[in-house]
């Protein structure tokens, strides 16, 4: 278990008793404590990061055995499958899980990750919100094992790192659609101030320039990480004609996917589409889309591997690793080939 403050702790620090200390923190009534011996304990608990228990059998000396997952969408299934691929890991070791869903808000991270502070779970896997590395500080302060999946914690150096290579993720789908002789491409992706996803479009912007195709010709559309978000931005995509359209971000493409059906437009007789992921709905039935495969079960299994070896004390908490895996292109049939024509 990480290295939780607890109240004797910020007894000592104080300089009193684990008494004081609880009646303070509790704000209990009835007994004298002076302003000094007060203002002592608050700071105490300030600087050792201390977060109230709620785990009755960790005041009694046990572990909980709990482990938390947040994650941005629970109805994207990149992320359903990470938490797939992880629970069945830490099923076989005996650990459980309390999986979160922060709607990618920082506020609502932070709350989640002191509610889980206050549980004293063994460790956190978490994808974190643009605000990660602030809402984190206190749970690296403490050596909590922990590890990060798909975005990174900015400005952070050392800390475990699950990830997908989503520069190469970008380079890959687009380098396809210029293979395939389209020049007219429209990027749709999200502005999320994360520098590492917004690569994807950075090496876009590199393939074009590699396959000696003028930038220009590239068109953005930028819009919420959401269905919604995707449809708005197919929307104002076709106002230009693409020939294809290149999605960053596999929960914008169904709200594209979704407005080229009701604008009548026929894939890829009418406009191409790559995405970047692989939803079930991309590939079942009768939809065969090409896509740029993040391997979401291996990232799943590997983030519980790292966890469980920091917890069980084969890897250091301290000594964070980057495990960044490769992307694979799995073609199907919603590109039309120009080079031919």
């Amino acid at each position: 278990m990480g290295k939780y403050a607890t109240i004797k702790d910020v007894a000592e620090l104080a300089g009193t008793t684990a008494g004081t200390v609880s009646y303070v923190l509790n704000n209990k009534q009835g007994r004298y404590i002076s302003g000094e011996t007060r203002t002592k304990v608050l700071e105490a608990a300030k600087q050792l990061d201390y977060v109230k228990s709620n785990s009755a059998s960790v005041l009694k000396g046990g572990n909980r055995n709990l482990i938390s997952i947040l994650v941005p969408q629970f109805e994207n299934q990149f992320f359903t499958r990470i938490i797939v691929a992880a629970e069945r890991l830490f099923m076989a070791h005996g650990y459980d899980l309390v999986i979160s869903n922060t709607d990618d808000n920082p506020e609502k991270e932070k709350e989640i990750l002191e509610r889980m502070a206050s549980q004293r779970v063994e460790g956190l896997i978490i994808t974190p919100t643009s605000n990660g590395a602030e809402n984190t500080a206190f749970l690296r302060r403490n050596d909590v094992p922990m590890v990060i999946v798909d975005r990174p914690l900015i400005g952070v150096e050392n800390y475990h790192w699950v990830t997908t290579n989503n520069y190469r993720c970008g380079y890959v789908g687009a380098s396809y659609l210029l293979q395939k002789g389209h020049k007219d491409i429209t990027y749709i992706g999200w502005d999320s101030g994360i520098p590492d996803l917004d690569s994807r479009l950075e090496a876009t912007k590199k393939a074009f320039g590699d396959f000696g195709v003028d930038g220009s010709r590239l068109h953005v559309e930028m819009d919420a990480f959401s269905a919604m978000g995707g449809y708005q931005a197919t929307e104002r995509a076709l106002e230009h004609h693409p020939t294809a359209l290149f999605y960053g971000f596999n929960m914008q493409a169904i709200g594209g996917v979704n407005c080229l059906r009701d604008k009548k437009l026929s894939v890829p007789e009418d406009v191409s589409v790559v995405m970047i992921g692989s939803p079930e709905w991309a590939v079942t039935g009768n939809n065969q889309y090409t896509h740029v495969d993040m391997g979401d079960m291996a990232l799943g299994r590997k983030a519980a591997e790292v966890l469980l070896d920091q917890i069980q004390g084969r890897l250091p908490v301290k000594n964070g690793s980057h495990f960044i895996q490769d992307c694979t292109l799995m073609e199907g049939a919603t590109v039309n080939d120009l080079s031919i024509t």
